[in-house]
């Protein structure tokens, strides 16, 4: 009985989508607030951030309650990768 509550319960959980786009950030993430982010010259603005899974000079990754985003740098990526952190 364990087992078949175990297996139907993963099948519940939805997995949540990755979105990756080439951008720049708009302004710092942090947990809680929304991101914001620039892509193909449009300004997109995220539910709240959930959880900065990783900051890196050319890339950053991080949860929110409904997607999992990965934004590639372009432009200055000094600047972008301060707002990450």
């Amino acid at each position: 009985m364990f087992k078949l509550f175990k297996m139907l319960k993963r099948r519940v959980q939805k997995r949540k989508p990755v979105i990756n786009v080439t951008g720049t950030l708009a302004r710092a993430l942090r947990p809680g607030i929304p991101a914001v982010y620039m892509y193909q010259g449009y300004l997109i603005r995220t539910t709240a951030v959930e959880a900065i899974l990783e900051v890196d000079p050319d890339h950053v990754r991080f949860e929110t309650e409904h997607s999992i985003y990965s934004i590639s740098y372009y432009g200055p990526e000094a600047e972008s990768a301060k707002l990450a952190a």
